[in-house]
C-alpha cells in the first residue's frame, strides 16, 4: 500500500499561523509607534526580532516619564539616560519629557537627580526638538535652569514645571516658531518673558520676582491664563490680538493694602503700594487685556491691581462676556460701573463671589440692560 502522509503531533496540535502585520510596518512606522513609549520600553523591543535591534535608536521622542517606579535610584537613572543618549543616532527628536527623580533628603545626595538635566537638555536642543517638556521634583526648592538651553528656532511648545527661571531664561526672541508656553509651580525671576511668535501662555501657580515686575511682551498672543500668581503682578504689553484671558491673583500676591483699594495708601513702609511702571503708561494688566472678547479677572479682596488700573481704564472694544471676583464687591460696585462704561458690547456679566455681599447691593439689579448677569 502507498505510505500516507501522516501529521505529527506537533502539526495536529499547533495554532494557525498568525500574520505580523506589525513587522510588516515600515520603519518610520514602526519608529513612530516606539515615539509613544517610555524610552526604556522602547529599548527593550530589541530583543524582539533581529529587525528591531536598532529601531529604537531613530525614535523621534526621549521620553523619562515616572522614573521613581522605573529606577531604583537616581543613579541607575541617570546611567540609563547618559548611556541612552549614547547609543542614540542622530536622527532629529520631535517630543523631549523629562521627569527627574524625586529629590534626596540628605544635603549630600539633593543634587544627584538634577545632576544631568543641563546636558539632556541641550542634547534634545541640538536634535531640533519642537516639544520639550521639563517637569523637576524637588520640595526643597526649584531647580535652577539656566537660560542658554531655552533657545532653539524649532521650539513650537515648552512646558516647564517646578523650576526656577533666571533674568534671560524667557527671551525667546531667537524662537521663531514657538506658539505655546506654559509653566506651572516656577518660580519667575526673569525680567521679560519676551516672544514675537508665541500664541498661548499659560501660568499656574508661579511666584514671580517681589521686587520688580516681569514684562510680558507676546504681540500675537490668543490666549493668556495667569492662575494663582504670586509676587509681582507682570506688565502686560499691548496684545491686539488677544482674544481670551484669565487672570487670578491670589492671596501671596504681593500687590495688596488693607489701608487703599488703588495703592496709593502714601506709607513709604507699605510694600505693597510700591513697584510699578514708570512713564506715561502706569498700567499693569489692563494694556494687555483690552481687546479681549472672554474675560475673567479674580482677585483676593484686598489686592488692588485691577482697582488701580481701572483709574486709568482703557475701552473694552470687543469685550462680550465678563467674570469678576469678590475684589470687584470688596467695597463697592464703582469698579464694575467703570468697566460697563468702558465696554459698550458686553452682553454677559458674572459675579463669582463666595461670601455674601456687605450692603446689600444687587448686582443683577444694578445691570439690568444686559443680556446676562
Amino acid at each position: 500500500m502507498p505510505r500516507r502522509d501522516v501529521p505529527s503531533r506537533r502539526e495536529e496540535t499547533a495554532g494557525p499561523v498568525v500574520e505580523d502585520r506589525l513587522g510588516a510596518l515600515p520603519d518610520e512606522a514602526l519608529q513612530h509607534v516606539l515615539s509613544f513609549l517610555p524610552s526604556d520600553d522602547a529599548v527593550q523591543t530589541c530583543v524582539l526580532a533581529r529587525r528591531w535591534r536598532n529601531l529604537w535608536k531613530s525614535t523621534p521622542a526621549l521620553r523619562i516619564k515616572e522614573p521613581k517606579y522605573r529606577w531604583e535610584n537616581p543613579e541607575d537613572m541617570n546611567e540609563f539616560v547618559n548611556h541612552l543618549l549614547l547609543f542614540r543616532d542622530h536622527s532629529p527628536l520631535d517630543i523631549c519629557e523629562l521627569d527627574s527623580y524625586p529629590y534626596y533628603t540628605t544635603d549630600d545626595e539633593r543634587d544627584k537627580p538634577f545632576r544631568y538635566i543641563q546636558m539632556w537638555i541641550r542634547y534634545a536642543l541640538s536634535h531640533k526638538v519642537r516639544v520639550p517638556r521639563v517637569f523637576i521634583y524637588n520640595e526643597n526648592g526649584h531647580f535652577e535652569l539656566d537660560s542658554a538651553p531655552l533657545v532653539s528656532r524649532h521650539l513650537t511648545f515648552l512646558e516647564l514645571d517646578s523650576v526656577e527661571l533666571d533674568e534671560r531664561a524667557l527671551d525667546f526672541s531667537t524662537c521663531p516658531s514657538l506658539k505655546a508656553l506654559k509653566m506651572t509651580n516656577c518660580f519667575i525671576m526673569a525680567r521679560e518673558i519676551s516672544s514675537q511668535s508665541l500664541r498661548h501662555l499659560i501660568a499656574n501657580n508661579n511666584f514671580f520676582s517681589r521686587r520688580s515686575r516681569t514684562l510680558i511682551s507676546a504681540p500675537s498672543l490668543v490666549s493668556l491664563q495667569l492662575n494663582e500668581v504670586g509676587g509681582r503682578t507682570p506688565v502686560l504689553q499691548s496684545m491686539p490680538l488677544l482674544e481670551t484671558a484669565l487672570v487670578e491673583l491670589d492671596e501671596q500676591c504681593h500687590d495688596n493694602c488693607h489701608l487703599s483699594s488703588s495703592g496709593n495708601c502714601g506709607h513709604g513702609s507699605c510694600e505693597g503700594c510700591q513697584c510699578f511702571p514708570f512713564g506715561s503708561d502706569r498700567r499693569v494688566l489692563f494694556r494687555g487685556l483690552s481687546n479681549t472678547t472672554d474675560l475673567k479677572l479674580l482677585a483676593e479682596p484686598d489686592v488692588f491691581i485691577f482697582k488701580r488700573d481701572l483709574t486709568l481704564c482703557p475701552t473694552f472694544s470687543n469685550l462680550k462676556t465678563l467674570l469678576l471676583g469678590e475684589w470687584s464687591v470688596a467695597v463697592d460696585l464703582a469698579s464694575v460701573v467703570c468697566l460697563l462704561q468702558h465696554s459698550p458690547v458686553l452682553e454677559m456679566l458674572t459675579f463669582r463671589l463666595f461670601e455674601e455681599v456687605e450692603g446689600g447691593q444687587n448686582p443683577a439689579e444694578q445691570f439690568a440692560h444686559l443680556k446676562t448677569v
